[in-house]
């Protein structure tokens, strides 16, 4: 799929047109992923960065003998960035940029805008790339087959998750949200395994206390939805299944991670839209009747 080219005009003290290239996955994946690649990964992180400019139809086995890495080590490389194919991956780096989407001291508050809006499109690309129609479906069958369902998110994964929860209970889901890990234990002792569900939402997928309350669930027998990074991580592996965004590990400017929320939103909207797909009628009589009691009660 080629990648959009946007034409944005510059600051009002400008007369030029910036052309600003949506640059693909690749470079924000690898500064995210690169301390989790293996030696042999980072290998082929490294070429493909410093060649990227150069690189032509290379195949796997080809880029893995001029590294003399294993076959296995290229095509692992490329799931583990998001990518279903090789050829993917390869394609997105050819069509790159050479314009950065970084922040520079000098940019114009237009243009700081125009590469913010840059980033968020290279974002939420990476996060449908990462999903599939089978781990939508399957998420979506969990959210609908539950009667009670927990949410569960800290810090801001917390603010993400309470408008999941929200979301699903405009559907008529019996949901609920607490941010108080322990309140989130007691509540996982009255849930049935075979009837019940626990939404973890972790932007990494690492932190102790997500995981922590997932370990709780997986031991009860509770199935687990996770929304989390889309690499391997202890939150994924426990997971009954998983839907999966992208998480930016460089936090050293406000600017670095922005967008990365915004494809946690696409995430939780989409699980809701896909639940909602499971039985539209149904669905479309519980959030009608929601808003239609919410506002009745206010006229009151």
């Amino acid at each position: 799929m080629p990648l959009v080219v946007r034409l944005c005009r510059g600051s009002r003290s400008s007369p030029a047109f910036f052309i600003w290239t949506v640059i693909a996955l690749f470079t924000t994946r690898v500064k995210s992923l690169y301390p989790k690649f293996t030696m042999a990964e980072r290998k082929v992180a490294d070429y493909l960065i410093m060649n990227g400019d150069e690189i032509e139809d290379v195949t796997s086995h080809e880029l893995a003998r001029r590294l003399d890495v294993g076959q296995s080590t290229v095509m692992r490389f490329s799931k583990k960035m998001g990518y279903s194919m090789f050829g993917e991956m390869i394609a997105d780096i050819k069509s790159s940029g050479d314009l950065s989407t970084e922040i520079q001291n000098d940019d114009g508050l237009f243009t700081v805008m125009s590469k913010i809006e840059a980033k968020y499109h290279e974002l939420l690309k990476g996060v449908v790339r990462s999903n599939t129609e089978d781990n939508l479906a399957q998420a979506a069958r969990l959210v609908d087959g539950a009667d009670t369902i927990i949410c569960y998110g800290c810090m801001e994964s917390g603010l993400l998750t309470s408008r999941l929860c929200w979301s699903l209970v405009g559907l008529g889901k019996n949901a609920y949200c607490d941010a108080e890990i322990i309140q989130v234990k007691r509540r996982l002792r009255t849930l049935d395994p075979n009837k019940d569900l626990l939404v973890v939402v972790s932007k990494s997928g690492d932190k102790v206390e997500p995981v922590g309350v997932a370990k709780a669930a997986v031991a009860k027998g509770i199935p687990v939805l996770a929304i989390c990074d889309a690499s391997d991580n202890p939150l994924s592996r426990l997971a009954t299944s998983s839907l999966r965004v992208i998480e930016v590990a460089d936090r050293s400017t406000p600017m670095t991670s922005m967008g990365v929320d915004a494809g946690v939103m696409l995430m939780t909207d989409t699980l809701v839209a896909s639940v909602y797909q499971q039985d539209r009628k149904k669905y479309a009589a519980a959030y009608r009747g929601g808003i239609v009691a919410a506002f009745s009660e206010r006229r009151e």
